[in-house]
């Protein structure tokens, strides 16, 4: 699944926050895009609920106001 991040220095602070976790596999794909691969038995609406969770995790640690994610994929 890819993500697409407003900002480039958020997504490298998101990028960094997801690879910290061991069941993810991230990769910045672009300034502004994330390519995130979830380890485990997960269906495709499985992953994005475990992703937006995820995303929102970081976004609520470090800030309030709307997420500046979009999952794109």
């Amino acid at each position: 699944m890819r993500l697409h991040v407003t900002d480039p220095v958020l997504a490298l602070e998101l990028s960094e926050f997801l690879r910290s976790r061991a069941d993810v596999v991230a990769d910045r794909v672009g300034e502004d895009e994330i390519e995130v691969s979830l380890l485990g038995s997960y269906g495709r609406e499985g992953q994005q609920v475990a992703l937006s969770l995820l995303v929102r995790a970081w976004w609520g640690a470090r800030a309030a106001g709307p997420v500046p994610v979009e999952l794109i994929d």
